[in-house]
């Protein structure tokens, strides 16, 4: 009895460990306004990522997200490191439909439907080396992030981030090192309160979100190191800041 227990017991942790590697990839095909689209997601529990197409143009463009419950968004990402457009939305089904928004204050709506899906193994991470970035424009905040990966399960990491206008208040976390599993890692910080962030990084990207409600960073005031980053170096990076 005891054999079989354990038995089950191993089997069940196998099971779980295993269910945690796979990923589930979509393909989507609609709308923003009247210009069609197709969407190529991967889905990493709460994380969205992968290519959106405009058809009349055929050249895929980088989109990186999430989804929480039944909201949806996406950030879409132009020439480097700029964010030209916002998806926000409901995903109900195998349909998400809500608002496209530009930078510039622009809305139209969009509406796309499911059209494949499939489980695929986590890939492994080549390496989380290089220099990440997202911005809003010239009237909206920034990030940066220099990661250099050292080991298997260690890398050394620098985020600046800069709110926009009118305040341009900071959030920055110098040069530290942090341990690496698969493809996150955590950083913790009691020096102002409670902070705790998540990295996960992918292939061209990387997400960084607060845990826990760990949000005493010390950061400036509304300022952040969350958001969406897209990796557009693989280099080694130069660290603009030492310990």
């Amino acid at each position: 009895m005891k054999r079989i227990f354990l038995l089950v017991v191993f089997l069940l942790v196998e099971g779980f460990s295993f269910a945690q590697t796979k990923l589930s990839q979509q393909t989507y095909e609609g709308l923003v306004n009247k210009f069609p689209i197709n969407l190529s997601l991967t889905f990493d529990a709460n994380l969205v990522y992968g290519t959106l197409t405009y058809k009349r143009v055929g050249q895929p463009i980088k989109v990186i997200g999430s989804v929480e419950g039944d909201e949806f968004s996406l950030h879409e990402f132009g020439e480097k490191t700029e964010i030209t457009g916002l998806y926000f939305g409901t995903k109900k089904g195998d349909e998400i439909s809500g608002t496209w928004l530009s930078p510039n204050g622009k809305e139209m709506k969009f509406s796309v439907k499911k059209t494949a899906s499939s489980e695929i193994e986590k890939p492994e991470l080549k390496s989380a080396t290089g220099s990440y970035a997202y911005s809003f424009g010239k009237d909206g905040g920034t990030g940066n992030m220099y990661v250099q990966q050292v080991t298997k399960d260690k890398i050394i990491l620098e985020i600046q981030a800069v709110k926009g206008p009118p305040s341009y208040n900071q959030a920055i976390i110098e040069k530290t090192s942090l341990k690496l599993v698969r493809n996150e890692a955590i950083y913790e910080n009691n020096e102002f309160g409670k902070c705790l962030l998540k990295i996960t990084f992918f292939e061209g990207g990387a997400n960084i979100i607060y845990l826990n409600e760990a949000y005493d960073c010390g950061f400036g005031n509304a300022a952040s190191v969350v958001g969406n980053y897209f990796k557009f170096d693989s280099k080694a990076p130069k660290f603009e800041k030492t310990n």
